[in-house]
Parts: structure tokens; sequence; C-alpha cells
């Protein structure tokens, strides 16, 4: 059957916001993975390390609810350039680090303008996308951030064997700055905003309550991301794996297959039927990042994290915006961004501990058992919770 035009997904505007998104999300996530091993150049305490490369979630963990305020009450497109000017700035500025003060400063700048543009450039994409194609569009949109995830640090982990740290740094604050570009030529009209929403600020303006379970679960999802994402580089040092970037590049490629198909399920047959199995392929891909002691090992840890992080968190974000009105688009994301920067900052630091203690593999196990419990069980409570409102 022929697409209604009003439904249209596929316009010059909405390919462009997926340009910026792909762009603004490769500008942290090429320097991401590289954090805690330039760390340990300054300084070799690992868990000084670890904890530096979850600073940037922990800032963001503060800022992401006042960004999703920001971003319901303020010109979205005027957030998106101001914050892609300077998140290019301190991008930069890594170039320069000489001592780990220095390193922590920056660090926690990046998190406030990771989180703001992270936070706005989904709601701004809502703008784009029709109310019944919603999981679909978003679906796209959240392809282009994952793809950022995947490429970047592979991306990263290539330019800094070639050219070493600070020219990896610059090329991650020009990403930033290529947004600003795109921003500025991107036609945009502004959503009314409701006079009533900018009077008094309440706890459901910085984050959508009702959806407390899946901020839970996607604060797991990100806790196995974060840590395989800080540590992945080092175990393959240690292990002797070679060419483990392919692990980025084979879970992008997942995503292109995945993103498409996981949306257009999610509007038909709703977020449990995706998330319950996502929980447990996720739970798999940590089990074989623990024990993986191959190439082979990791690329099919890889494909596990795709069907499960990789569907499940952009699954949790679409749900909650189908939800909520677009009015509360800034809200919907960061409720769920807040989740994933708990995760993210959180899991490297206490995994530092458990490494020290139990080593990589059981360290890995465990937290699989864990995500697949308490994954399995949020979902339960949440379930219960909308079947009796």
């Amino acid at each position: 059957m022929p697409e209604n035009k009003k439904d249209t997904i596929w316009t010059g505007r909405f390919l462009l916001v997926i340009l910026l998104t792909l762009f603004s999300g490769a500008a942290g996530q090429m320097t991401y993975p590289l954090v805690a091993k330039f760390s340990l150049t300054l300084n070799p305490d690992i868990t000084l390390a670890s904890t530096i490369a979850g600073l940037m979630s922990l800032m963001s963990l503060f800022v992401c609810p006042f960004a999703g305020l920001l971003s319901d009450r303020v010109s979205r497109k005027r957030i998106l350039q101001i914050s892609s000017i300077c998140y290019g700035i301190v991008l930069i500025m890594h170039a320069f680090v000489k001592n780990i003060p220095m390193l922590i400063a920056l660090r926690l700048l990046v998190g406030v303008f990771f989180s703001i543009n992270g936070v706005t450039s989904i709601a701004f994409s809502t703008s784009f996308i029709p109310e019944s194609r919603i999981g679909e569009g978003l679906g796209y949109a959240a392809l282009a951030n994952i793809l950022a995830q995947a490429v970047g640090p592979a991306i990263g982990l290539k330019l800094v064997e070639i050219s070493g740290y600070p020219a990896t740094f610059f090329c991650a604050g020009l990403s930033a700055f290529f947004c600003f570009v795109v921003i500025t030529l991107l036609p945009y009209k502004e959503p009314e905003k409701k006079p009533a929403a900018s009077k008094s600020i309440k706890l459901e303006n910085l984050v959508a309550v009702e959806f407390i379970g899946f901020m839970l679960l996607a604060a797991l999802f990100s806790s196995g991301n974060g840590m395989i994402t800080t540590y992945l580089a080092i175990i393959a040092e240690e292990r002797a794996i070679p060419n483990i970037a392919l692990f980025f590049t084979l879970y992008s490629v997942c995503m292109v297959v995945l993103r498409p198909f996981t949306g257009r399920l999610l509007d038909k047959k709703g977020a449990y039927f995706i998330l319950v199995p996502a929980v447990l392929f996720a739970a798999l891909g940590m089990v074989l990042v623990g024990i993986g002691y191959s190439l082979s090992a990791m690329l099919v840890a890889s494909v596990f994290k795709a069907l499960g992080q990789g569907a499940g968190v952009p699954s949790l974000q679409a749900s909650v915006i189908k939800k909520l009105d677009k009015s509360r688009a800034g809200v919907a994301t960061s409720t769920i961004q807040i989740g994933q920067n708990i995760g993210n900052a959180l899991a490297p630091m206490a995994g530092s501990f458990f490494v020290k203690s139990f080593g990589y593999e059981k360290m890995f196990c465990g937290f699989a058992a864990f995500l697949a419990v308490c994954g399995l069980l949020i979902l339960y409570l949440q379930y219960r919770k909308e079947q009796r409102a």
C-alpha cells in the first residue's frame, strides 16, 4: 500500500537529523574507549583510570534531567548550536593534557556537553517524525547513534595507532564542529511551547517517574556497555587478541540490519516483545567477553551485544517517547539517558575493584548473571505497574 505523504519519514530534513546524530555521537565515541588507556600513560593506577573513564557519564548523570527540562522550554536548535561548539573545543583541548587534574576537568566538561547534545538531539528529531511511525523513526535516529558508538571507537583506536592521541582528539573535535554546521543549515521550525510549562519546575519536568523501571533497565544495559567499552582494549592487549576494533565494526553492521526491524516491531508488538530477549542476549554477550580468548569469540559476543543492549536501549527510549506527549520529548529522552549515564559512570568504577579481586573473566560473568536476573525482574514489575495504571 502506498505510504501516506503525511506519514513519510524519509525527508531531506530527517536525513540531516540522522547525519547530525551520527557526527555528534562519533565526536564523543572516538575518544571514550581511549580515556582509560590514555590515563594510564599519565598514571599507571587502573582504578584511577577506570574512575576517569566514568567521569563523563557521572557528570552527564547530574546534567541530564536539566538538559531535558531545557530542551522542552528553550529553542532546541539554539541549544544544539551552542553545545556543539563548546563540545568541539573541549574535545580538542584533550590534545594538550599533560597531567591527571587537567584530564579530570576536561572529562567533566565533556559530560556536560555530551548530555545536553544527546538529550536535545533526540527531542529535536521527534519534530521530523510522524506520530504513527515514532518507533520506526526513532529507530533510524537511534541507528545513527548506535553506528557512532560502534564506528567511533574503531576509528579512534585506529587513529591512535596511526597518529597518536593528540590527532585523535583533534578529529573528535572537528566532528562536533561539523554538527554545528549541519544544525545551522537545517531548516527547522520550533514547536510551540506550552505557556504553563515555563512557570514552574516539578519532578515530572525532570524525569518521567512512571517509567523508572525502564530507566533502571537502561542503567543495567549501559553498565555492560560501559564495562566493555572501558576494558575491551585492555583485555585484548592482555590476551594478545589482534584487531579488536573489529568488535565495534561487526556491532555496527549488525545494528544496520537490526534497528529498522526492531523499530517497526516496537510499533506493532510493543516494547516487551523486544526487551525480554534483549536482556538475555545482553547477558550472554557479557559472558562471551569474559571467557573469550580469541577474536572469533569476541566477534560472537559483539553480535549478542547488538541483539541485547543495542536493540534494548533504543527500544526503551522509543517506548517512553511514544507513551508521552511530544511536548515532553525532552524529559522522555533524559529519563532513559539518566539510566544510561548511571551505568556508564558507575560500572567501570565498580568494575575496577572486581577486576583487582577476581579478574576480568569472573567480573564479566558475574555481571551477566546479575543483568539477567535483575533485568527480567524489572521488566515484570514495570509491566505490572502499567497494567494497574
